[in-house]
Formats: structure tokens, sequence, C-alpha cells
């Protein structure tokens, strides 16, 4: 059985509609029924409504006592009004004694008290935010400047607490001394719930900007990161460039591809630095130390990845160059260099046949200098005692070792096949 409210005509009418037993296709085909989002009441305003009045009241508070709080800095920074009180103290005490000592030492308060009125101490004999009784030495009164209440200054309850305050006042020709002062340092005495007023909003969106330390180390690694995976592309442009033996390379061509080997190389030492200063930050989580072992792994597997081909533009080079002078000299067999050399000098009736050979030998050029890199950061690793990187080395070294024996069985199939008269 099914009910749905239906006007007089036997249509749907939600809301002025009599309840009505229907069958169930009615009840099925009516508005609405295949709508997953349902009915929505939208209640934002109402709440903001209610909540702007709770606003409002606490940006009036903030402002009162922020008004007070300027009012107060510069009553105590200026001069002119720290002599008249001064002057009115002397004339007043100048005729029970010559030296106001008294005077000079309330000289301060009573230019705090100007600000706003301050509580009567006999009537407060427990402190209103921790309860704790006042003594005369152990816990003493204190009176905060903004709201003038009184409040104990004992540090581990945080009832009252001394603000270090830095005031600009005015440089100039002035004859006293905080004249010619740029800035002033105070300390003014604010109770716990106008410090909250004033400086909890400030303390939060400071926290809130605030950036820790592998943060920031971290993004300055990615910013090295962009700027790298922006000039490989352009770096390997310019090798393809040198070993191109249809068009020799200028001169032009060698210092550009030189200077941005060098970019390349600083960009790699500075993210170098920025990975190892994360993993060496201090902390006690266990969870925060696997994050910043997982970044240096993973700076180490970039490293590894992209600064190879860095290590083939001085073997171009000096091939370029040893081009131009000529055979006359003999290079070792076997190292990474004299095979590329090697390959180009194969003469062959065949060009297709040299074009594979030198492609083969290339490759084999490039694992090898491969191989000699990896090493390289093995024994540098096991030299710092960095553990952690040994494995992964280790493990891109014997892949290593096995291609350079899969190449060079296929240079020497190949040479079996297409022997050199």
């Amino acid at each position: 059985m099914y009910q749905i409210k239906l006007s007089r005509a036997a249509l749907h009418e939600p809301v002025r509609g009599a309840w009505c037993r229907v069958c169930e296709s009615c009840y099925v085909s009516r508005d609405g029924y295949l709508d997953h989002k349902g009915f929505v009441r939208d209640h934002t305003s109402d709440f903001k409504s209610l909540r702007q009045k709770n606003v409002d009241k606490q940006h009036l508070e903030t402002s009162r006592l922020d008004k007070r709080l300027t009012k107060l800095t510069q009553v105590l920074t200026d001069p002119t009004a720290a002599e008249m009180l001064n002057v009115q103290q002397q004339s007043a005490a100048s005729k029970l004694w010559p030296v106001n000592l008294n005077g000079l030492r309330n000289q301060r308060k009573l230019l705090e008290q100007t600000i706003v009125n301050w509580e009567d101490d006999a009537k407060v004999p427990n402190c209103p935010f921790c309860k704790q009784t006042f003594t005369n030495f152990s816990l003493r009164k204190h009176h905060c400047r903004l709201c003038g209440k009184v409040v104990c200054g004992d540090t581990r309850t945080g009832c009252s607490s001394e603000v270090g305050l830095n005031v600009n006042v005015n440089v100039g020709g002035g004859k006293t001394l905080t004249e010619k002062m740029g800035e002033v340092a105070l300390d003014v005495r604010i109770c716990r719930e106008c410090n909250g007023v004033l400086f909890s909003k400030r303390d939060f969106m400071d926290e809130v900007a605030r950036k820790p330390p592998d943060q920031k180390s971290y993004e300055t690694m990615v910013e090295f990161e962009k700027g790298i995976i922006t000039m490989l592309p352009r770096f390997q442009k310019l090798l393809a460039t040198l070993q191109d033996s249809s068009r020799p390379p200028t001169p032009q061509q060698r210092s550009e591809a030189s200077k941005t080997r060098k970019r390349l190389l600083d960009a790699f030492t500075q993210y170098d630095t920025a990975a190892k200063r994360i993993v060496n930050l201090p902390t006690d989580s266990p969870t925060q130390k696997q994050l910043q072992r997982s970044i240096y792994l993973y700076s180490v597997e970039f490293l590894q990845t992209h600064m190879f081909p860095l290590k083939a533009l001085p073997k171009i080079l000096k091939q370029t160059k040893s081009s131009k002078l000529g055979n006359g000299h003999h290079r070792g067999l076997g190292s990474p260099a004299s095979i590329i050399d090697d390959a180009s000098s194969v003469v062959s009736s065949n060009p297709e046949v040299d074009a594979e050979e030198k492609l083969l030998k290339e490759q084999l050029a490039v694992l090898e200098e491969q191989k000699f890199l990896v090493g390289e950061m093995i024994a540098s690793a096991k030299a710092s005692r960095r553990f952690e990187e040994i494995g992964a080395l280790a493990q891109s070294l014997g892949e290593l070792e096995k291609e350079v024996e899969k190449v060079e069985g296929q240079i020497k199939d190949f040479e079996k096949r297409n022997p050199v008269w």
C-alpha cells in the first residue's frame, strides 16, 4: 500500500494535497522519487547570523585592548609625559625631602594607571584564574596593564606574564635620549585573558604561515628538481648536435654545451645538499624519520637517473677535437672513450653495418660510464657510513654489469658476422 499527496485533479501535490492511496506505478512516477539528493534546507545564513554576534563582540574587545596597548606604549615612550610627571612629583615632595626616591620608583606605575583603573589589592585575596591565595613573598599580587585586574605571576599557571614589545619612537632632533633612539624595548605585564584576546589570532596566523625546516628544505629540493628537468632536454639536444657526424660542431656549440653542463652540475650539487639536509634533520618521530629517509632515497634515485648524461660530454668534446687532429695518436682498447672512437673509425662497405656497430659501442660506453659512477657512489657511501644507500646502489651495479655483459656479447657476435678487412 502506497500513499502520496494528490490534488483534486489527481496530480501529485506534496504541499497542499491530501493523502491518498495509490498503486506502485503512480507512487514511483511521482515528482522527486528518483532524486538522490533529497530535500535540502540550508541553515548557513542562520548560523552565520548567530555567529556574527560573537565575532563582532570579539572584534570589539580586541580593538579596545589594542587601543589601550597602543596608548600605554605611547605614554611610556613619550619623554614629555614622564618629565611632566617627574616635575609634579618633585614639586610635591620638595617640602619633605630633597630627593624623592619613592616618586622615581613609582613614576612608571603612575603612568600605567592613567590608561586603566587598577583594581584594589585589598579586595582580592585570591588569584581569579588559579584561585591561589596571595602572600607577601611567595605569591605576590600583580596588575594587568590592560584591564587592571589583580592576578598572580606564577610561571606554572601562566595567569600573567610580561610581554616584550619593541616600540618605534620618533627619530629627530630631539634633545632627550629617548627622542634620539629609534626603537625602545618595553616589558608590559598582561593577564591571561587579555593576552589571549590580543595575540591568540596573531599567534595562530603566524603558526599557520610558519614552515617547518623539513618543508622548506623539501620545497627547495623540488625547485632544483624542476630546474634540472627543464634544462635536461636542452642539454640532450646539444649532445645530439655534437654527436652528429654529418655536421661538425662549432666552437659556440661546444662552449654552450659546457656552460649548460656546468649549470646542471651546480643544480645537482645543490639538489644533493638539500636532500642531505632533510635526512640529517633531528627528529624524535619514527614516522618523520622514515619520511626523511624516503625523500633522500628518492633523491639518490633521481641523481642516478639524470646525472649520467653529463659524463658523456667530455668524451664527446674530446672525440670532436681528436677528429680534427686526425688519427695520429693511439688510445688503449677497452676504455669507454676509445669504444666510441673505434666505432667511427671502422671502414666498411655497408653504411648500415657501421651505424649498427657504432650504436652498440656507444651504448656500451654509456653503460661502462654508469657502472664506474655507481662504483664510486658505493665507495663514497661506505666511507660516509650511509648504509641505507649501499643496498640500492649494489642492486643497480648488478643490473649494469648484466647489461654490460649483454652488450659485449652482442658486439662480439656482430664482429664475427661482419669481419672488418
